[in-house]
Formats: C-alpha cells, sequence, structure tokens
C-alpha cells in the first residue's frame, strides 16, 4: 500500500512538472490532492484477524453505543418533563380522557390534602419508563452529550477514527438502528394502552422514550447512508 501511494505521487509529481511547474511546487500540489495522513489513514482497511484490533474496535464502539443509550434514556426524561405541565393539565380537563369523572374531586383529591388537583397529579406522572430516579434524567443526558462529543472529537484529531480502532459505519449504525427500531413502536404501543388502562400517569414517558428511539434510529439509518455515498464517491 505505500508503494502504490509513492507511484501515485511520484506520477501526480511527474504530471505537475510537464504543466511546466517547479518540483517543489508540484510535489506539494501532489500532496494535497492525494490528502494528508490523517485522513489517508482512515481509509486503510484493518487487519481482519488482529484481536487486538477487534478489541479496539469494540471497545470505541462501546463508547459510542454507550453515549447513544445515555442520550436516549435522560433525553425522553427531559422531553417528559418538559410535557408534564400540558399533559397533566389535559388530563385533569378531561377526566383522564373519561375514565376518571371527577377526578379533581372526593375520594381522588381527599380534602385533607394540602395540594391542589393539578399538583397532585404532576407529582404522579413517571418521568423516565418503568419508573426509576426521577432526578437522575438531566444528568445522564448531558453526560451522553459529553460522552458522545469527546468520541467525535477524538476520532477527528486522532487515531481512533482509523479503521484499527473505529469499527465500520455500517456496522455500528446497523446495531443502533435495528435496537432502537425495533423497540420504538413497542414503547409507543405501550403507551398508547395506557391511555385506556387509568394508567396515563406512565404513557407520557413512553410516547417520548419510543418517539425518541424512533428519531434516533432514522438519524442513525441517513448517517450510514451518507457515510456509503461519500466512501462511493471517492
Amino acid at each position: 500500500m505505500l508503494a502504490e501511494a509513492e507511484s501515485h505521487l511520484l506520477a501526480a509529481v511527474d504530471d505537475g512538472r510537464a504543466r511546466g511547474l517547479d518540483t517543489d511546487v508540484a510535489e506539494r500540489e501532489a500532496v494535497d490532492r492525494f490528502g494528508a495522513v490523517t485522513a489517508v489513514v482512515r481509509d486503510v482497511p484493518a487487519a481482519t484477524r488482529d484481536v487486538a484490533g477487534v478489541l479496539r474496535r469494540l471497545l470505541t464502539g462501546t463508547w459510542f453505543a454507550a453515549a447513544v443509550v445515555m442520550i436516549w434514556w435522560g433525553g425522553h426524561g427531559v422531553l417528559a418533563w418538559l410535557l408534564g405541565w400540558p399533559w397533566t393539565k389535559l388530563l385533569t380537563a378531561t377526566d383522564r380522557f373519561g375514565t376518571q369523572p371527577g377526578m379533581c374531586g372526593r375520594p381522588w383529591v381527599p380534602s385533607t390534602r394540602s395540594v391542589d388537583c393539578f399538583t397532585q397529579y404532576r407529582g404522579n406522572l413517571d418521568i423516565v419508563i418503568g419508573g426509576g430516579d426521577r432526578d437522575a434524567y438531566p444528568f445522564v443526558a448531558v453526560a451522553g452529550v459529553l460522552l458522545l462529543a469527546a468520541w467525535l472529537l477524538l476520532r477527528r484529531t486522532t487515531v481512533l477514527g482509523t479503521t484499527a480502532w473505529a469499527p465500520a459505519p455500517g456496522i455500528r449504525g446497523l446495531g443502533l438502528a435495528v435496537a432502537f427500531g425495533l423497540a420504538a413502536p413497542v414503547l409507543m404501543a405501550h403507551g398508547i394502552t395506557g391511555l385506556h388502562w387509568q394508567a396515563q400517569e406512565w404513557t407520557l414517558s413512553y410516547l417520548m422514550a419510543g418517539l425518541l428511539a424512533a428519531g434516533i434510529s432514522a438519524a442513525v439509518i441517513r448517517c450510514v447512508r451518507e457515510s456509503a455515498d461519500v466512501r462511493r464517491h471517492r
């Protein structure tokens, strides 16, 4: 591969000199056209039987997947929290879509409670699927964004972006696209069915998780296609 690269550079230099360029200028032009080392090395195929290489690609792939999962989990909690106010207003205005008439009166809201109807029901909303810690989701979302930003930065500036470290975009994207693509309809269906079971406290969180999963799956598929198009045109 080095010999092939050298032959291409020498041929480009000869072409430049034939066009009347000085040797130094022709060499600089050849290198500029060929690409910098950090750009060229990203397209060098990795050894398929290199155990250390497989472990490195597994590490970076896990890093990327963990960042996306953290953004998804924390992000759907943030969305559910932001929409908690209008969702609770809708529930109280419709008596839980007609499944709980008089939900702001007794015995649903005891007169001994010091909070009003809206505050009580908003406090009962599940911010994340399956309940869980109501306070951790924004920190998880921010941590996921920082983790992904660090991954993208290191890919551009270090050997982390080479094929010896980075798994193929198709493999990396396929795993996430399939996982989130399958989870999205299940989560949304579970949230929709909750509308008829007087279980609307967790409906919002499941809908947000499903919609965000569908968005991530679509975004990953688009990125994989764009990456494939770029490689095809090179």
